[in-house]
């Protein structure tokens, strides 16, 4: 038996000296940011108006911190990319039993409000506040197929924010061989409805094929340098809405989205434009139908470009977009439908026209180009290293004065798919027997500009990693007083 043990133990030091010790290579990386905001005379809803309570300003703390491991030949990766905040500098929240300073009348128990976006800025600070973003394994296709899989929570981007620009759960092949690139796309953007609520969270029930998934296929070709073209559809199937009223409130609806981009480098000039398609039953979320007992299909088209010309240290930009809207005529609605976008005006380059550019910290206007259409230029220059400016001027106009929700057609409310801006001195409609008689008037009701943006931008490096950014900009409405918007912002990130 001793020798059988020593033979044992020598066959297994033996197989141990053979097989190689696998390598994990450990990284960690995060964005730590402060941002101090103001905004004068309203967000969306209230654009142009000054009125008590239609300006935020404040100082929010995020943190955004990110964990990569991976095999030593890159075949396996797994991320997990955590968020903390925002959280609202006074803002109360946190665990059970912690005093956090809440003042009496303000409807919040001291130490009994658990979670919440924003939650614990208040004294004690000691809020529940930390989120998943990311959390994915990457890995290769063996037997040397060009193809990587991801599985897990990760993001989904399409043309400039436009369509999407979120973070959602699915899988993803993609890969590239020789001048095309390519992928294939399962997403999972709802379970259903909402089958109970515990602690603000929504679960869904797995006993139903109710979800609304998105399947999308995507092939681009790198050509040149100069020629860059890709196309991508997407096939939704939504049987998570429950619309009441309608005569089959259960009943599966769809949506296709056609998207086209194309962009290059010519030395002289750069361009790109982002073109897409969409058509969805009962728009985004099939719940759409406009007072009446069927759902209303949703149909139209965006597009997104820009020609930007490097002179030295200057880049100059000229940048357009168009997207229909509603027109209110009765029958299916002609705006553009959309995912989940982030838009920041035309090219993706102004700070309060769309979803509020690179700072985000309020939604002026909406995250979508439907209903506007969009002109502007701008500057970029970087005098020294470490100093980068921008300047950006453009004008917004609805591309049909019925796009902008506010106004009224004396139909049923609701029916008009789209935002809303009503503005300083709207009047709200009167309703009689379900069908507007008046109002819907006023403010921005009608008009057919939204307005000039002039927006300046700029960051400067501190140290290594470390950026002291700001932004300030105006919006001159057509009515009411002018928007003012302006950031600070320190951003470590690494």
């Amino acid at each position: 038996m001793r020798k059988f043990l020593m033979l044992v133990a020598i066959v297994g030091l033996a197989t141990l000296v053979a097989v190689p010790a696998m390598a994990l290579d450990f990284k960690f990386g995060a964005e730590y940011r402060v941002r101090f905001y103001s905004n004068l005379n309203g967000s969306q809803a209230t654009l142009g108006s000054d009125a008590g309570g239609t300006s935020q300003r404040g100082i929010q703390s995020r943190i955004r911190p990110r964990f990569d491991v991976s095999d030593d030949n890159g075949n396996m990766t797994a991320t997990l990319r955590l968020e903390i905040g925002d959280i609202e500098w006074g803002n109360g929240g946190g665990a059970t039993s912690v005093a956090n300073a809440n003042p009496a009348g303000s409807g919040v128990p001291s130490g009994t409000n658990r979670v919440g976006n924003g939650s614990g800025g208040s004294l004690g600070v000691d809020g529940i506040n930390v989120e998943t973003k990311w959390a994915y394994v990457d890995f290769a296709t063996p037997w040397g197929v060009p193809l990587r899989w991801r599985a897990g929570l990760q993001p989904w981007y399409e043309s400039k924010g436009i369509l999407v620009d979120d973070d959602v759960a699915g899988v993803r092949a993609y890969g590239k061989a020789s001048i095309v690139n390519y992928e294939l796309g399962w997403y999972r953007a709802s379970g259903g409805p909402c089958a109970s609520t515990t602690s603000n969270a929504c679960s869904t029930t797995n006993n139903f094929d109710n979800n609304l998934d998105f399947i999308e296929g995507k092939v681009g070709l790198a050509i040149a340098k100069w020629l860059n073209p890709s196309l991508y559809y997407i096939w939704g199937q939504n049987g998570a809405t429950s619309t009441a009223g309608v005569a089959d409130p259960t009943e599966k609806v769809s949506s296709n989205f056609f998207g086209a981009a194309i962009n290059g480098d010519l030395g002289f000039m750069r361009y790109d434009v982002d073109f897409v398609w969409g058509s969805a039953e009962g728009g985004t979320y099939g719940n759409y139908t406009a007072g009446t007992t069927s759902r209303v299909d949703v149909s139209g088209w965006g597009i997104d470009g820009g020609v930007h010309f490097p002179i030295g240290p200057v880049l100059i930009h000229v940048v357009g977009s168009y997207a229909t809207g509603d027109e209110q005529n009765g029958g299916d609605s002609e705006a553009m439908p959309w995912i989940s976008p982030s838009w920041n005006g035309a090219g993706g380059l102004y700070e309060i026209i769309g979803s509020g550019g690179v700072f985000d910290q309020v939604d002026v206007t909406q995250d979508y180009p439907g209903g506007l259409w969009m002109i502007g230029a701008g500057v970029e220059y970087r005098p020294v290293k470490a100093l980068w400016m921008r300047l950006m001027y453009g004008y917004a106009g609805f591309t049909d004065a019925r796009a902008n929700c506010a106004f009224t057609n004396g139909k049923a409310p609701g029916a008009c798919y789209g935002p809303v801006y009503q503005g300083k001195g709207f009047v709200a409609p009167t309703v009689t027997g379900g069908v507007v008689t008046a109002g819907g008037q006023g403010g921005m009701a009608g008009e057919d500009t939204l307005g000039h943006e002039i927006s300046f931008r700029a960051d400067y490096d501190l140290w290594t990693n470390f950026k002291v950014q700001g932004a300030a900009g105006v919006l001159l409405v057509p009515e009411g007083e002018t928007v003012h918007e302006y950031v600070v912002q320190l951003l470590y990130s690494f």
